[in-house]
């Protein structure tokens, strides 16, 4: 993926860190074991001193029968370490740097090439950046309040409110995609974020952003009016959740995007949850038949009813 530098840059920044925090741990089990142990320091100091010598010995010409000498005494202080260690219950890895990444050590790159851990950090940060800021604190199962529906609707809710919190709580990547159906203010956001809450809790890569935010910034991409890839962001993402389906400002291209986007994800099992104020025959006129034979034979669809609850929770906190 092309990533921006910034992204890069910080990913790589967080790999050092890493690098460090592990050097600094191994260094300090190290001296610990020093104070404790002077006779494994001393056979450390050997094999460091044979060390140079073999260096040394490498750039002579006649050195090799040396440097197998070295190599053998090496081995022997070597070896009488080890048993020192395991006398003293000692791990050796405990006196390693033990690194987050085998391919890379942590450096960040294998062979003068950016290392997969890298571009796998970049990638959160840029999914980071593409969610709209989500008021999750705002957007809990237990903040959302069943009262503020009328009789008639509630019990509807109440089912909606069950279904949407069993299907976070068991949340997983072969999770089934949902449609939320309903006008504006019925809380269709309200559960997608709580759902989008509990599966980053349990650690799923989650994306969450408006329709026509999302499309625009695609197709802007793809023009080369911008940069990045969240196309394949959202491709890829654990979960990905499309508010206000059906403001796009539609073209061939952004037609073509979002059928590429709900078709892919079908096919790759990932889960995505659409929100939207359209009815089923609206989304029909607006997308076409294509995709809306692919929502409907492979989405749970969820009918939202009642009035704005936003205007009736506004009412009732100024009373």
């Amino acid at each position: 993926m092309g990533y921006k530098k910034e992204y890069y840059i910080k990913a790589l920044a967080d790999i050092a860190k890493r690098r460090l925090t592990a050097d600094e741990l191994a260094n300090s089990n190290l001296l610990s074991v020093y104070l404790a142990h002077p006779d494994i320091k001393a056979l450390d100091d050997k094999m460091n001193a044979l060390g140079l010598l073999a260096v040394k010995s490498a750039v002579k010409l006649s050195g090799a029968d040396e440097i197998i000498n070295l190599k053998k005494e090496y081995e022997i202080i070597n070896a009488q370490k080890q048993e020192l260690l395991n006398n003293y219950n000692i791990s050796p890895s405990s006196l390693k740097p033990s690194y987050c990444c085998n391919s890379c050590n942590d450096t960040g790159y294998v062979n003068g090439e950016l290392c997969d851990c890298v571009k796998k950090i970049a990638k959160e940060y840029y999914f980071n950046d593409l969610c709209e800021k989500m008021p999750l604190e705002n957007s809990t199962f237990g903040s959302f309040d069943l009262s503020l529906y009328p009789d008639d609707a509630r019990n509807n809710m109440q089912e909606i409110f069950n279904f949407s919190k069993e299907y976070a709580d068991n949340f997983t990547t072969a999770s089934k995609n949902l449609l939320f159906l309903g006008r504006t203010g019925l809380g269709k956001t309200h559960l997608s974020l709580s759902i989008a809450n509990t599966a980053i809790d349990k650690g799923f890569g989650v994306i969450y952003g408006s329709s026509q935010n999302f499309f625009n910034q695609i197709q802007d991409e793809a023009f080369g009016r911008k940069q990045g890839d969240t196309l394949n962001a959202l491709l890829e993402c654990d979960l990905l959740i499309l508010d206000d389906f059906g403001t796009e400002f539609m073209s061939t291209y952004i037609s073509s995007a979002i059928y590429n986007i709900i078709n892919s994800r079908i096919l790759r099992s990932l889960p995505t949850i659409i929100s939207t104020n359209l009815s089923l025959t609206e989304i029909n006129n607006v997308y076409g038949e294509r995709i809306m034979s692919r929502i409907l034979g492979n989405y749970v669809i969820k009918q939202f009813t009642g009035k704005d609850i936003r205007q009736i929770q506004l009412l009732k906190n100024n009373t």
